[in-house]
């Protein structure tokens, strides 16, 4: 026990480091003991739900751990098994990972990839995380209007990062579109900004029934914080523009903003290679 009310839990297992790693690419994380793996697996099920267990992965979990796991079992029952083979889950833990498993399996493919795209965005995987979504969108109309909406502003983000600015501000504006957010009508002004037409900027705000007088505001407000954050330090804390307001707001996280673009391409680099 920590302070007063507040507990630490205690894993009471060996941990053994493997005699060589296996690094699972699809999220650039190393596995070295059976710990890791279980960690990994404990909040990533989705992915080798929906994916498999990379057959890489199967060969170093009997070399290394001593399991076998058979090539014809579904994934989830390899993953029970994983999840059994030693005591780093509690058993009520165990119990409830694998209530949790099954409930995912019964998803239907569209869920399952728009949590998938999820969780690679979660672990900054764009690219993935772009595919994963572009395979749910032949079916959106199977997810709540939220989940659609998240879909199309995530696939938006994950294009950005991609540097193709014209596609993801069409599906900010097909996001904007199902339901008033202002985290999604930010991404559509910001891109539209960014993207240096004036006439074209007015045009894409009237397309989401703005006014010129409420679009002068925001175009002069992303200008101003343009300006202040360019070139400097601070551009890396991500300030998002209060672009409802007469003047900028600091203290809000911005999303997108030109300091990060040369951040983003490493990265993507990263992610291609």
């Amino acid at each position: 026990m920590g302070e007063e009310g507040t507990a630490m839990r205690m894993v009471l297992c060996e941990t053994e480091e493997s005699r060589r790693t296996y690094t699972l690419n699809s999220f650039g994380q190393t596995i070295s003991s059976y710990e890791e793996l279980c960690y990994i697996i404990s909040g990533q099920y989705l992915y080798f739900l929906t994916e498999g267990i990379p057959e890489g992965m199967r060969e170093w979990i009997e070399e290394e751990l001593g399991l076998v796991l058979p090539a014809e079992e579904e994934t989830k029952k390899q993953l029970e098994h994983i999840i059994s083979y030693r005591n780093y889950f509690t058993v009520p833990e165990q119990r409830m990972l694998v209530q949790q498993m099954r409930t995912a399996y019964l998803y239907s493919s569209v869920r399952k990839h728009k949590m998938l795209g999820d969780l690679y965005l979660k672990h900054s995987r764009y690219l993935s995380a772009y595919h994963a979504y572009q395979k749910s969108l032949s079916g959106l109309m199977q997810l709540k209007t939220k989940e659609q909406q998240e879909v199309l502003y995530h696939t938006g983000l994950c294009l950005t990062r991609m540097f193709r600015f014209q596609e993801a501000k069409e599906f900010f504006k097909r996001s904007c579109r199902l339901k008033e957010n202002k985290k999604c009508q930010e991404a559509y002004f910001i891109v539209s900004y960014m993207q240096g037409d004036y006439q074209k900027f007015l045009e894409d705000g009237r397309a989401l029934s703005f006014t010129e007088e409420q679009l002068r505001e925001i175009h002069e407000n992303i200008s101003a914080m343009e300006e202040r954050f360019s070139g400097s330090e601070e551009s890396t804390a991500l300030k998002k523009i209060g672009y409802h307001r007469k003047k900028p707001d600091d203290l809000m996280t911005r999303r997108l903003t030109w300091s990060m673009l040369e951040r983003w391409k490493n990265e993507y680099r990263r992610e291609i290679v």
